[in-house]
């Protein structure tokens, strides 16, 4: 399986960090070779961003379970840990703007430098479950 970036992230994050994501804003450089693919995506107020996290795949000692500040015991599967198997993040974020190459989005939870592997529209009909539920605390 060969997975080649189509751009990178661009912010002042510069480590993960586990709060506070919904207010950064980042660019999205997108690479040359795949500018023409952003045509008509202006028009959508939402994306989904598909990103490799490459700093995680150096983490030493990737567990299995993670104690969250709830105090409760999740598996790596159930949290939105960067410490995956395969460190692939995925995230909905607000598109704020489309300048040639650039993406400018806000919430993205990817560190400066990140891989961008894809980009989709963010379509309610598909993306959105009202009535999905998370565990409380």
């Amino acid at each position: 399986m060969l997975l080649l970036p189509i751009g990178h992230v661009r912010n002042r994050v510069t480590k993960s960090r586990p709060r506070g994501w919904e207010k950064v804003e980042s660019v999205i450089e997108v690479l040359p070779e795949h500018t023409a693919k952003l045509a008509g995506l202006e028009k959508y107020s939402h994306i989904i961003v598909v990103f490799y996290m490459d700093l995680a795949a150096d983490a030493p000692g990737k567990p299995e379970t993670l104690t969250l500040e709830s105090g409760h015991e999740h598996g790596i599967f159930a949290t939105r840990s960067q410490l995956r198997p395969n460190h692939l993040g995925v995230s909905a974020v607000e598109l704020a703007g489309v300048e040639g190459s650039s993406l400018r989005v806000r919430g993205l939870d990817a560190i400066d430098g990140t891989a961008v592997l894809d980009i989709k529209p963010y379509l309610p009909e598909y993306d959105s479950i009202p009535r999905a539920r998370i565990p409380a605390g």
